[in-house]
């Protein structure tokens, strides 16, 4: 099994997740069939430490976030021969990837990506993830034992006949657990506002909210090496339909939220909502495996390299 990925491999993985020329047909087959982000309990799987997982599960992941503490900032992680790719992808954060590593077996305690996020305004060390290469039906055992703890894969930055694996793993509190593909709560916490209860993700409706008000969130970026536009201010009257949804999340009160997210969602432009779906399903698609993309009857991701 081949693990040997170069660092211009990983740019374009990541680059083909956010491009809508990539995959915006494919996210447009997902619409109304993708649920790849599975709600967990939110008494005790929302926030670490991750009571919830079996005392093994928790041992590793104190042990992993321990291993990597001293990375816990941008230059140590540079340091360390990490390097950042491409730019901040909502729901995950920024990749930083050990080129080295990748040629390595999966080690638990020496991941071969890192996850930093703008979080009260400094970027800040929230996850890890793991990547190799294989055929789909890989026999790499997950190093947890929860059942939230899967690969998913991207066949279309891989070599004929093979995909390439990951699993992302949180240290901040996330919206669907400690394995989730996307964070949800990432946007939020870089906005600088609160994270809506975790016990409303379990509500498909609410979480569809939450959704689309975290990507909505994310200010329009120019992505590349790290580096991003700075996006203009909100207008004062989103800035008060932000301050709105703040205020209802601090007070737990669910129906203030949805009242105020729904205001925002209406005041999106069309471009915004468009904007926001085209990413949602293309994000979507890319944390299901092949074997979940072939179930639910979805055409799997390619890589395009084939269009002129």
């Amino acid at each position: 099994m081949s693990r040997i990925i170069s660092l211009v491999g990983v740019a374009v993985v990541i680059a083909g997740i956010i491009t809508p020329n990539i995959a915006l047909s494919q996210a447009h087959d997902a619409d109304g069939h993708n649920h790849p982000n599975v709600a967990v309990d939110c008494t005790n799987l929302a926030t670490p430490p991750w009571n919830g997982l079996a005392e093994m599960d928790r041992l590793q992941m104190a042990t992993l976030q321990q291993q990597i503490s001293p990375l816990n900032t941008p230059e140590a992680a540079k340091a360390a021969g990490f390097m950042p790719v491409l730019g901040d992808i909502p729901g995950m954060g920024v990749h930083w990837v050990h080129a080295a590593r990748m040629a390595d077996p999966v080690d638990i305690n020496a991941p071969d990506n890192l996850l930093f996020a703008s979080i009260d305004g400094k970027d800040q060390l929230v996850g890890a993830a793991f990547t190799f290469y294989d055929v789909p039906d890989t026999d790499e055992p997950i190093p947890f034992d929860s059942a939230l703890a899967k690969w998913h894969d991207h066949p279309q930055f891989a070599p004929e006949g093979q995909t390439l694996h990951m699993l992302h793993i949180w240290f901040v509190p996330s919206s669907n657990g400690p394995f989730a593909g996307l964070n949800f709560w990432l946007p939020f916490r870089t906005a600088g506002i609160a994270v809506p209860s975790s016990c409303w993700m379990a509500d498909e409706a609410d979480a569809e909210r939450i959704q689309i008000v975290s990507f909505a969130l994310v200010p329009p970026q120019r992505f590349g090496r790290g580096a991003v536009q700075q996006a203009a201010a909100p207008r004062p009257d989103r800035t008060q339909m932000i301050a709105a949804l703040d205020a209802a999340a601090r007070d737990v009160d669910h129906d203030a939220w949805v009242a105020a997210a729904d205001v925002f969602i209406a005041d999106l432009t069309e471009f915004e909502r468009d904007t926001v779906a085209g990413m949602l399903g293309i994000l979507n698609l890319n944390q299901m495996s092949s074997a979940e993309r072939d179930a639910a009857g979805i055409a799997q991701p390619s890589s395009g390299r084939d269009r002129n």
